[in-house]
């Protein structure tokens, strides 16, 4: 015991002003590091409390926190925030099993986290125990989904308990295993529980483009995407691929994945060819005009090939006649034939101050041309012709072009008489074997030459 200075005023006994602050501040130090300890004891280090709250069915049994008691069920406990994140939770009663549990981590300032007890009644009887190991070993067993460790472990049951246990496994890396046991062990008698876990299976992918883009392409025959695709988690192995595409012919390929790989597969589409029909005009007379579907293909007869199944509108048109027109059904790879005998029609009515030009041609048939617009096969008469200075131009297959200048005048036809000369034939290459002589020749002088200068 310190003494403390004491002085007298008028009789009275005062303690000294000075040490009476410092025993204040005494007391304050004491009790600061009072409560810092009781913290400490809670691993309260720092940071803010959170909470755990422990109950139990029944209620009323002994709590155990990191191998502390901490009264019974319901409890709270209350923890640092910032404090030893592992924690382990026992919970006993008599006449019933004990239940154990570990909590990795803290509940946040202010946060409760529930923890829920179901304890399973002893019901007489003796022990019976299960030795629980796998392949690798360090797995994490739950016995009845309630956590015992890690392999090799041995689990502790009541031989009159709950029949039945189911035993879980779990290893990062390897598929988790299950299987449950039926009844109980004798008392005394241990179940041996062995697991040999399987590794997860890696997987691979395949990405898939195509020419062009946009076609389906399936795997397996099972799940399908549009090019540019991947495929992800393939299993390792073999596998088919097949890309399609309207218009194009199929596609399919079979490749090989490895595990945490991705395989590339380009696939180039050929286009299909669309079967086609032809269409075979003759005309009487001959050398009218067919047009299939508004194109021009030439004078009757005429073949009209190259086209779409299905029905096409045929037009058969010479100068005097009345046109023939017609719907004609084409089918794949068959050559349909018409053949039309054309109507004299009447006669046009020129148009006020214009001329005609009457055209025809040895032999006839040829294609008439006038100002470079195609006006029908010869022979035949254009009417409404404007007067002045017109060309008319006059081809054939197999002939040399024909053309003039035709002078029109109104009310007038002009006369062309064409008669077409057959286009030459090519001369034939010659060898030139004088040429090739003479280079011979010069070749031998040079070198004569380049041998004297030596």
């Amino acid at each position: 015991m310190v003494a403390m200075p004491l002085y007298s005023i008028h009789g009275t006994i005062h303690m000294h002003p000075v040490t009476y602050r410092g025993m204040i501040l005494a007391l304050l130090l004491v009790s600061c590091a009072l409560v810092f300890s009781a913290a400490a004891e809670d691993g309260m280090i720092g940071g803010g409390t959170g909470y755990f709250e422990i109950s139990s069915t029944p209620s009323g049994a002994s709590v155990y926190f990191d191998g502390s008691y901490r009264g019974t069920s319901p409890v709270t406990v209350a923890v640092s925030s910032t404090g030893s994140p592992y924690h382990t939770i026992r919970v006993t009663k008599s006449g019933y099993e004990d239940y154990e549990q570990s909590y990795d981590g803290n509940p946040f300032e202010g946060e409760t986290v529930h923890i829920y007890a179901t304890l399973t009644p002893l019901i007489g009887g003796g022990k019976g125990y299960y030795s629980i190991t796998s392949s690798p070993s360090g797995a994490s067993v739950y016995f009845d989904d309630s956590y015992k460790g890690t392999t090799p472990v041995t689990v502790e049951v009541s031989t009159t308990g709950t029949p039945g246990h189911s035993v879980r496994l779990t290893l990062s890396g390897y598929q988790e295993w299950t299987n449950y046991y039926a009844g109980n062990p004798a008392e005394g008698q241990t179940v041996y529980v062995s697991a040999s876990l399987t590794p997860v299976q890696s997987y691979g992918s395949i990405t898939v483009t195509s020419s062009p883009s946009g076609a389906t392409a399936v795997l397996d025959g099972a799940s399908s995407q549009l090019t540019p695709c991947t495929f992800n988690n393939v299993v390792p192995g073999s596998h088919t691929i097949q890309v399609t595409r309207s218009g194009y012919a199929p596609w399919s390929t079979t490749t090989s994945v490895s595990a945490g790989r991705n395989t590339q597969v380009y696939a180039s589409l050929s286009p299909v060819q669309p079967a086609t029909g032809s269409i075979y005009v003759t005309s009487v007379p001959s050398g009218a005009s067919v047009y299939v579907d508004g194109t021009y293909y030439g004078p009757s007869p005429q073949l009209a090939s190259g086209l779409s199944p299905g029905y096409h509108q045929v037009r058969i048109s010479l100068s005097g006649f009345q046109d023939w027109t017609g719907s004609v059904n084409v089918q794949s790879d068959v050559t349909t034939r018409i053949s039309q005998t054309l109507s004299v029609g009447p006669t046009p009515t020129p148009l006020p101050g214009t001329g005609s030009i009457a055209v025809h041609s040895t032999p006839a048939g040829a294609e008439v041309y006038l100002d470079n617009a195609y006006v029908g096969i010869s022979p035949l008469t254009v009417p409404s012709v404007s007067p002045g200075s017109h060309v008319v131009l006059l081809t054939m297959p197999g002939y040399a072009n024909w053309q003039a200048t035709v002078q029109v005048q109104r009310d007038v036809i002009a006369s062309v008489d064409a008669t077409l000369s057959p286009a030459p034939t090519p001369a034939p290459t010659k060898t030139g074997l004088p040429a090739a002589l003479a280079v011979l020749g010069i070749g031998i002088l040079a070198v004569a030459y380049l041998a004297r200068r030596r």
